[in-house]
């Protein structure tokens, strides 16, 4: 197995009307969002494929803000403020506004169930990686013996950084590999393959394909992602990972030439089962 994963990562609109109103009028939540998550190592060969996320409350409350314009009077509580890092955003301020923006994810352990080889259910109203109170279950990417400098590119790749009892500096959330694509396609693509671009006259055409508008993501794990928190533990044999978080948050500037993010917020939140090799 590769030392580097792909994840691609997929929010589209897809679904259809009449299968939300439905929906609606059983009393069954509603995503935000659809998603689709693939992953695959860096030879393309596929790991695990249309899995998908389940919006979260703090997402759903984030996209309805920006969306309309409006606060909401339920306020949820950032992963600065439950980690104690950079909690800078009092709860008055923390409405989504044009400066919180889908940027960073990151990974966790609290996604297994009780049962060997299980999941554990996503519920609407988390807002954490890791089970409620569980801080500990989000485990951090980079866990490094000196800050990254602002000259390194890793600086302007890690954040939510956090100095440990050790001495060791720990960064829990990672910036995409690329910028968010939207892209508007017709549904005519093989199982499993993107379809045709759309093109711009599409109002006059006679077309009978479907059509789906989604923004994809690449989320990137190296050789070194993960490992260091588990060695630094003394548990090099169990690193893993079961728990995948999309993240909005706003950039600041906390130093000259050092950046991080508040009012940091889960957008959605998937649980699998991956062991690193």
């Amino acid at each position: 197995m590769s030392d580097i994963r792909v994840i691609k990562d997929r929010i589209t609109s897809r679904d259809s009307v009449e299968n939300v109103i439905n929906t609606f009028k059983k009393g069954v939540h509603v995503p935000t969002f659809r998603t689709q998550i693939d992953m695959r190592n860096e030879f393309g060969e596929v790991i695990f494929t249309h899995e998908t996320n389940e919006t979260v409350l703090g997402g759903a409350l984030t996209v309805l803000e920006k969306l309309c314009n409006v606060k909401a009077n339920l306020k949820v509580g950032s992963i600065n403020s439950i980690m104690g890092i950079n909690d800078t955003v009092p709860a008055s301020d923390s409405s989504a506004g044009n400066d919180d923006v889908l940027c960073l994810w990151g990974v966790g352990i609290g996604g297994s169930g009780d049962a060997f080889g299980s999941r554990r259910v996503v519920k609407f109203q988390e807002r954490e990686v890791g089970q409620n109170h569980h801080p500990e279950q989000m485990i951090p990417f980079r866990v490094v013996p000196e800050p990254f400098d602002s000259t390194d590119d890793n600086s302007s790749r890690y954040f939510m950084m956090r100095e440990r009892s050790d001495g060791y500096y720990e960064y829990f959330l990672k910036k995409f590999e690329m910028d968010p694509i939207i892209k508007v396609l017709y549904k005519d693509g093989e199982k499993g393959e993107d379809g045709t671009e759309v093109e711009s006259d599409v109002y006059d055409t006679t077309r009978e394909d479907g059509i789906e508008a989604f923004v994809e993501l690449q989320l990137k794990i190296t050789k070194n992602d993960i490992r260091e928190y588990f060695e630094r533990v003394g548990e090099i044999e169990k690193a893993r990972f079961n728990t995948i978080a999309l993240m909005t948050g706003r950039r600041v500037e906390i130093s000259e030439g050092r950046y991080e993010y508040t009012n940091v917020k889960m957008l959605c939140l998937i649980n699998i089962n991956f062991m690193l090799t």
